[in-house]
């Protein structure tokens, strides 16, 4: 699901950024001019040109822009990103990739298409989010250096792939990672490597992450849920383990992400200084 849209230029000499923890996935492309990401406090980090970045949830950073040129960004927030994508960041911590000047054109048009969309959704937004997501997915995946991409074949991958949907299907009753392995007819021990070697992680973290974005697209689609509902929807044993685990995950508690990210999305538009 979308989670924020942002596009226009900025002037992030006047208007800083603070460096914010990211609840989301971030794609932030500069498609004119010049800014970086930045790490530490009064950091004065090389600017780039056309470049897209991606930064997984967790993530702390701010902005700088150069101070003799307009900087035009597109920036996107999506709760998940598929899995192929997340093991390519999760690995290098973010990604930051090259544009030629037609994709930085193509992601302007993007974020303008989907515009109305997120200003007032419809019964097929969410088709169109997850259009412009694959999307982005692919231009980044599609940048990274030849025999560098995350890309498993073979039985393995099967394995995962069949895992990770039927872990979504049953999340309800949180299942055992033992349990997955005797529904995908295979060895706990065999279902671990199989994580490590095609998601380069162990399966517990990839379950409990889809614990909380099946909460996050709960919290999404029906805002009027209470909180016991939503725990027990995503397989925790209580509403305090959701939400330790919620804040752990994104360093705020559900009701916060409720009321900043899921808010009217009309003040997180265009030339709104953000990122």
């Amino acid at each position: 699901m979308l989670r924020y849209l942002g596009h226009g230029e900025r002037q992030f000499d006047k208007f800083p950024v603070k460096p914010l923890v990211r609840m989301n996935w971030e794609f932030f492309a500069v498609v004119g001019g010049r800014c970086a990401p930045s790490f530490a406090p009064a950091s004065d980090p090389p600017l780039q040109r056309r470049t897209l970045w991606v930064f997984p949830p967790g993530s702390a950073h701010s902005w700088a822009g150069s101070t003799s040129e307009a900087t035009h960004i597109t920036v996107f927030h999506f709760g998940s990103v598929p899995s192929l994508l997340a093991a390519a960041v999760r690995e290098r911590g973010y990604l930051s990739v090259p544009l030629e000047a037609f994709e930085c054109r193509r992601l302007t048009t993007l974020a303008h298409t989907i515009e109305p969309d997120f200003h007032e959704p419809n019964n097929l937004s969410t088709l169109l989010f997850q259009g412009a997501l694959i999307e982005l997915a692919l231009l980044a995946l599609r940048k990274l250096p030849h025999g560098r991409k995350p890309l498993p074949q073979g039985p393995a991958k099967q394995i995962v792939e069949a895992a990770t949907a039927w872990f979504t299907d049953h999340v309800r009753s949180n299942p055992s990672i033992d349990e997955v392995a005797r529904k995908m007819h295979v060895s706990t021990s065999t279902l671990r490597r199989v994580f490590r070697q095609t998601q380069t992680e162990r399966p517990v973290r990839v379950f409990a992450r889809i614990k909380l974005e099946t909460a996050m697209r709960i919290m999404t689609e029906a805002r009027s849920l209470n909180l016991d509902t939503i725990a027990s929807e995503c397989g925790f044993s209580s509403t305090s383990d959701f939400c330790r685990a919620f804040k752990a995950h994104t360093k705020v508690t559900p009701a916060v992400w409720r009321r900043t990210i899921l808010a009217p999305p009309k003040a997180a538009i265009k030339d709104r200084p953000n990122g």
